[in-house]
């Protein structure tokens, strides 16, 4: 049912929890077991007999600004939404105290931590006139592949040039599987445990009514003409619409997670969450999937609004995750916790996680608009727009209204818009906050002249970096992609500021989309940044920019890690001539966050080391960031100094010369 805001905002307290914790109430809570079903068997076609299919003559697409149904074609009802109490007026946590004993609130004066390297343009509204784009694409073992309303093209990583695999309409990608009406809504993920790309879109009928969420898994970690997809589907419900789903993936399953809408289209209903089990879609099926309906309290309005599912990394996982900001309070999350994701689910209550205050983003204005208000750019709602878990820590971002010192509450004058972030602590009982961050303009005034972030997305890497890519513009700027981050061992809840990776010149008033003076021109809807499979530690984002006049793009641009430490010292430095295994630990100097890194054995790309002089590195072992140890051979080896050359995964070197001598 449609949420009531009077509801909302009269919610029973005792329901309520405390500072920057879950309520404890919830954890002894039953857990509710989803309705399960088994599906067809999936349709397999090749890369080529999609290719062919689309190379046959069809009627080109026609202008569609896609219906905005997260918008409801009324009032977003989540401004009226009461802070939850106990949400601190704090723009980061934790605060740290100055020498004089105040508390400082400043960001770090520094670039972006990951280097902007290769960049390309993915598609441009040129070529697929839909609005929005929904920017997605992903990171693979030797491709990106963008997925995103009406094109799926893969591109070589390297080079940065589309390699010709694959090329297609969504609609025709997915026609085994579609119900009529058109795809919409696509996420992808290339799955690291099962070497399989999936992508995920939901077909959209005429009648905004029964639709389906449909499912492709490639046979194959790199997209050739042979590829084999197998396309699965399963009916969102009875009488009700799907929209914007939701992907996360690990060892056990696929988590999705929408918002179900009712009277075709025209209300909103409540959330629902799916658990795919992983191993019923890796072969020919059939598919099996348990369905957690009616995920929002009806009576209080608290539940997971739009939940995220999680992406985890960790090949031990037994438990699955949503997360979603509280359908009922701003200055809250809700986690919905997965138990035997790969079997018979079941699901936990609610559980509730302040954070800071938060509230919805503006409409985002931008360099030679045309349409007033109308022609603002849409910024959705405060929804998460991804979310995934690193060593037990689960990371996620959205957009939030802020002021010039990054305060985002009902009581404050909201200014612009900021990228919201947050690290969870999962390894205890009761999930809690480590960190919380806000990628703001900051200013003297609290003015509305300052660039706005917004659409925001993080990754972290196996090095426990962080990267955000986001969305950018202002009244006195055009429309660009940026991205941020920060270091491991940076200053907890600071990120540096952003760089962009794009130089809009130009303004966007396209005639397609005129935009309304409710909901501006549709921006978005999608964020994604990736970690490379390879090695664990580059990390890839896709974000929505202006390339040329009134024409959308996206872009996807590859954010290298810091190189490695300098090597400084080796123990023992002076080795005997002839010997055919000496163990060596070399240390060095870490800068600016240069370190040594090896991702494990599961990965394609190590951290390798050569040295001069004919001797032979039998084995690399990495200790820590600014230590390793090698173990070599001096058999044959010429005597004297030897420069020894260290290569992290990425490819990055830094040598030490005379660093050790044969004698």
């Amino acid at each position: 049912m449609r949420c009531n805001p009077k509801k909302i905002i009269t919610l029973n307290l005792l329901m309520t929890g405390v500072l920057f914790m879950s309520a404890p109430v919830f954890a002894f809570e039953q857990e509710i077991a989803g309705e399960m079903h088994v599906g067809d068997a999936g349709i397999s076609e090749t890369t080529a007999q999609i290719m062919a299919r689309e190379a046959q003559p069809r009627s080109p697409r026609a202008p569609q600004r896609l219906r905005p149904l997260h918008r409801m074609r009324e009032i977003n009802p989540r401004q009226f939404l009461a802070q939850f109490p106990q949400a601190p007026r704090i723009a980061r946590f934790p605060l740290h105290r100055t020498f004089d004993g105040a508390l400082e609130q400043t960001e770090q004066e520094l670039r972006s931590p990951q280097a902007i390297s290769t960049s390309f343009t993915g598609a441009t509204l040129s070529e697929d006139p839909l609005f929005p784009p929904d920017s997605m694409g992903a990171v693979g073992p030797t491709q990106f592949i963008v997925a995103i309303n009406g094109i799926i093209r893969s591109f070589n990583k390297t080079t940065g040039l589309a390699d010709g695999a694959i090329n297609a309409d969504t609609d025709v990608f997915f026609s085994s599987v579609r119900d009529g009406g058109f795809t919409s809504d696509p996420r992808i993920r290339y799955d690291r445990f099962s070497g399989r790309w999936f992508i995920i879109m939901i077909n959209v009928p005429n009648n905004f009514n029964n639709n389906r969420l449909m499912i492709a898994v490639s046979d194959s970690g790199t997209i050739t003409p042979s590829t084999v997809w197998r396309f699965f589907f399963f009916n969102a419900g009875t009488n009700t619409f799907l929209d914007y789903p939701t992907l996360g993936i690990d060892v056990n399953a696929l988590y999705i997670g929408g918002q179900i809408f009712i009277n075709h289209g025209n209300d909103l209903g409540s959330s629902k969450g799916y658990v795919v089990r992983k191993s019923s879609i890796l072969g020919s099926g059939p598919i099996v999937v348990a369905t957690f309906s009616n995920l929002i309290n009806i009576n209080t309005g608290v539940g997971p609004y739009v939940p995220q599912g999680v992406d985890n990394f960790d090949p031990g996982a037994t438990a699955g995750y949503f997360v979603a900001v509280d359908n009922a309070f701003f200055g809250r999350l809700i986690l919905r916790r997965v138990s035997n994701p790969g079997g018979t689910p079941t699901i936990s209550a609610n559980i509730p996680l302040t954070i800071p205050t938060t509230q919805l983003p503006l409409l985002v204005p931008h360099l030679g608009n045309t349409n007033g208000r109308a022609g603002l750019l849409d910024s959705l709602d405060d929804r998460l727009f991804m979310a995934h878990i690193r060593k037990g820590f689960l990371w996620t971002a959205h957009n939030s209204g802020v002021n010039n010192t990054g305060l985002s509450s009902s009581n404050v004058t909201l200014t612009r818009n900021a990228c919201r972030w947050y690290q969870i602590n999962l390894s205890t009982s009761q999930p809690s906050l480590r960190q919380v961050g806000t990628l703001y303009a900051s200013s003297a005034n609290n003015d509305s002249a300052q660039r706005y972030y917004w659409m925001p997305s993080v990754m972290t890497s196996g090095q426990e970096h962080m990267a955000l890519g986001c969305s950018t513009a202002g009244s006195s700027e055009n429309i660009n992609a940026a991205a941020s981050g920060r270091l491991a061992n940076d200053t907890l809840g600071t990120q540096r500021n952003a760089t962009l990776f794009t130089s809009s010149s130009t303004a966007y008033n396209p005639s397609g989309d005129p935009g309304d003076a409710q909901g501006g021109r549709r921006w978005g809807d999608f964020s994604y940044t990736s970690v490379d499979p390879c090695d664990d530690m580059t990390m890839w984002t896709i974000q929505e920019f202006c390339p040329s006049t009134n024409i959308w793009g996206v872009q996807i641009c590859k954010l290298l890690a810091p190189p490695p430490a300098t090597p400084s010292t080796a123990l023992p430095s002076i080795i005997a001539h002839g010997n055919p295994s000496v163990n060596i630990t070399i240390s060095g100097i870490s800068s600016s966050g240069s370190g040594f890194f090896d991702p494990g054995a599961s990965f394609g790309c190590r951290l390798t080391v050569s040295i001069t002089g004919g001797v032979t590195v039998n084995s690399v072992t990495a200790i820590t960031r600014t230590s390793f140890k090698i173990n070599i051979s001096t058999v044959g080896a010429t005597t004297g100094a030897k420069n020894v050359t260290v290569t992290n995964p990425d490819g990055q070197s830094v040598t030490a010369n005379g660093l050790i001598s044969i004698t």
